[in-house]
């Protein structure tokens, strides 16, 4: 397992957020510190040198979500912000953003809006941009909406997709099954990677243990996908809501991986994505 104690290679965290009032009232009861003093704890802890913050603000409550990491990014060269948009921010604004020193777009996709030929076309200039830039386009979209991307990622190949969370392949997912269809479709033939964040998602109610749920679409992943397109995201902190940081980390299924397969997963990969930049030619 990759952690600083054994001193393996730094990990990066493909996954965090990082919300000015905490991401609920329980974390917040449980941390008063606040989540970034919280997360540079265990940075130091875990030896994590880099992370991917994902900005969201799809509730009211995350309103300015934005700006609020962008200006925690001054100063702290570990800290890579991700800017949310959505349909009320059009291409010139997302581009406009993305000047102003965010790594990438975050996009959350609903199979409610995806349907619409609004939403499309919407998403098409998004992709388009991302495409441009050679931009990191971090997505959390549920199997449902994967044809829908699978399309758009056709037509703008450039796009570096990061799918959020396994792919949000559902509670207890079978790789075979015929509801994974286009996410097969998605992961094998489409320029992307995969995060491995937010295992607790595929879990059932009697689950004990957070990963157990997920441990066979996991196996697919590293067996169909390979090594070379799958990144550790700890999903920092609402998963601390089903599951501990350490557990994030130990996911069962990368602990008899060949050295050099871990070392990419738990950070090698993000950082090459990362240095590569989000400025197209």
């Amino acid at each position: 397992m990759m952690n600083h104690a054994q001193s393996q290679p730094p990990l990066a965290d493909a996954h965090i957020h990082l919300f000015a009032d905490s991401f609920s009232l329980e974390l917040r009861e449980r941390h008063p510190e606040g989540e970034l003093a919280q997360y540079e704890g265990l940075r130091s802890t875990y030896g994590i040198e880099d992370a991917l913050v994902i900005g969201f603000e799809g509730d009211p409550r995350f309103a300015g979500n934005n700006a609020y990491i962008l200006g925690l990014a001054a100063g702290r060269s570990w800290l890579h912000p991700v800017m949310y948009v959505d349909e009320s921010t059009n291409s010139d604004r997302a581009a406009a953003l993305l000047d102003r020193g965010y790594e990438g777009i975050s996009l959350y996709v609903e199979p409610s809006r995806c349907a619409s030929t609004g939403w499309m076309g919407w998403a098409n200039e998004i992709f388009a941009l991302a495409d441009a830039r050679r931009s990191i386009l971090s997505i959390n979209a549920p199997a449902a909406t994967h044809a829908t991307i699978a399309e758009l990622a056709g037509r703008h190949p450039r796009a570096r997709i990061l799918l959020g969370h396994l792919g949000l392949p559902g509670v207890a997912p079978a790789p075979d099954s015929a509801r994974l269809a286009a996410t097969r479709d998605l992961v094998l033939n489409h320029p992307c990677w995969i995060k491995l964040s937010g295992t607790y998602a595929c879990a059932r109610p009697c689950d004990q243990d957070p990963h157990t749920a997920s441990s066979a679409w996991m196996h697919w992943l590293l067996e169909s996908v390979g090594t070379d397109r799958l990144i550790w995201g700890s999903d920092f902190s609402p998963a601390l809501a089903h599951m501990t940081y350490q557990q994030t980390i130990a996911l069962p299924p990368l602990q008899t991986l060949p050295p050099t397969a871990q070392t990419n997963i738990y950070g090698a990969t993000l950082r090459r994505l990362l240095a590569s930049g989000h400025q197209g030619q």
